[in-house]
């Protein structure tokens, strides 16, 4: 899954090396590019409603649904912003990641129930425009996004790897080279 909405950017260019890596080691690779979807991130208050049976219930989201079901190793590549991920992927997991598709609810309890016992592991590929140091005073918001709520969503003591190029907005060609090679090698 990627999110970045300029298609030739840098972001993009990860993308693009963590599939090809995918390839070469011979797994099936579906790249949803939210952007270049077009998918629509706005969850209205019908679908918050806690009456609301499911995501499967709107017809354009029946295909990313679909495709989360079939996934048995998530890759997310998009870019850090304000500490988290784009609001286009916050929407995509709003609306696709919902009761009866990712969890179910447990009568009673706060604990979800996991759905995606499929799902083995989980890679996100980001930049960040500012330092480690800075992200870590913050607490690394995105990274807790990750690792706490969308790894417990899937195989109990599935894998989560953090791929992340810090201080991007300062990094040199050959910083940014050397990125891309350390992501081909994890996916590889």
């Amino acid at each position: 899954m990627h999110a970045h909405p300029v298609p030739d950017s840098y972001s993009a260019a990860l993308r693009d090396r963590a599939a090809a890596a995918l390839r070469e080691r011979g797994d099936e690779v579906d790249v949803l590019d939210l952007y270049r979807d077009g998918f629509d991130p706005y969850l209205g208050a019908d679908e918050w409603s806690p009456d609301t049976p499911g995501g499967e219930d709107l017809p354009e989201l029946r295909p990313y649904i679909a495709r989360l079901r079939r996934a048995d190793h998530l890759v997310f590549v998009y870019p850090t912003w304000f500490g988290g991920p784009p609001a286009m992927f916050k929407g995509w997991l709003d609306r696709v990641w919902v009761a009866g598709v990712a969890f179910d609810k447990v009568p009673g309890s706060n604990r979800p129930r996991a759905r995606l016992h499929h799902i083995r592991s989980i890679t996100v590929v980001t930049t960040y425009g500012s330092s480690r140091r800075v992200n870590l005073l913050e607490g690394e918001p995105g990274k807790l996004l990750v690792r706490r709520w969308l790894r417990v969503l899937c195989r109990p003591l599935a894998r989560a790897t953090w791929l992340a190029l810090y201080g991007m907005d300062n990094a040199t060609d050959v910083e940014r080279a050397a990125f891309l090679d350390r992501v081909g090698r994890a996916l590889s």
